[in-house]
């Protein structure tokens, strides 16, 4: 007789190891992805790496309400007993009487002495005769020149600071020699013969020498 053959029963494992096993995998494989976007962003997001304070995911503000919040308003009680207010006393103001500007009008002209004044008008004098002797030889357009600067010197005579004593009769007697003067340049101009007024003119001019010579 032959040895009877062994039994082969095929025994299966449990179930748990095979799980066990699939978890470990499957945290292997998260740990990996981990570390894979850990070094993302350490070197490809240096930025994002500085700054731990940034935060990826954005922060919700805070809206404004659209209703208004009504404010309760506070009426005021006027008071019935009226508070005093101060008054103030004024200081009474000293009358301070404004002292008068002084003037800009220029001074008046002192009063020359007469031997001072005699100095000043002689030049002119003697300039008048010598005019009224070039005169005389004179006639026409040429006589008009000659008595035009004798009016000149006359007015000259009139504008020289006068000695109180001698004012109006030098005023005067200057007048009367413009006058003359004039008579004389009418005389000229229409060629009319002038002798008479030159005589009339050199009496007026020594009436003035005569003033002066005292």
């Amino acid at each position: 007789m032959s040895d009877p053959q062994p039994e082969y029963v095929w025994a299966y494992p449990e179930e748990r190891p095979r799980r066990s096993r699939a978890w470990l995998i499957a945290g292997l494989a998260v740990a990996a992805v981990a570390i894979a976007v850990a070094v993302f962003l350490l070197f490809l997001r240096p930025g994002a790496a500085a700054d731990p304070s940034a935060s990826s995911t954005p922060t919700a503000r805070p809206t404004a309400s659209a209703t208004p919040t009504a404010t309760p308003s506070t009426t005021s009680t006027p008071s019935t007993t009226p508070t005093p207010s101060p008054t103030a006393t004024t200081a009474p103001v000293p009358d301070v009487t404004p002292e008068p500007a002084p003037s800009t009008a220029p001074p008046a002209p002192a009063d020359p002495a007469v031997p001072v004044f005699r100095q000043k008008v002689q030049p002119l004098l003697d300039d008048a005769a010598t005019g009224l002797s070039y005169a005389a030889d004179a006639s026409g357009e040429e006589g008009v020149q000659i008595v035009d600067q004798l009016r000149g010197d006359a007015g000259r005579m009139s504008d020289t600071v006068t000695p109180r004593s001698l004012a109006q009769k030098w005023q005067d007697g200057v007048q009367n020699y413009g006058q003359t003067l004039d008579a004389l340049r009418a005389a000229y101009a229409q060629g009319e013969d002038g002798s008479a007024r030159l005589d009339a003119a050199r009496a007026a001019l020594r009436e003035l020498r005569e003033l002066i010579s005292g």
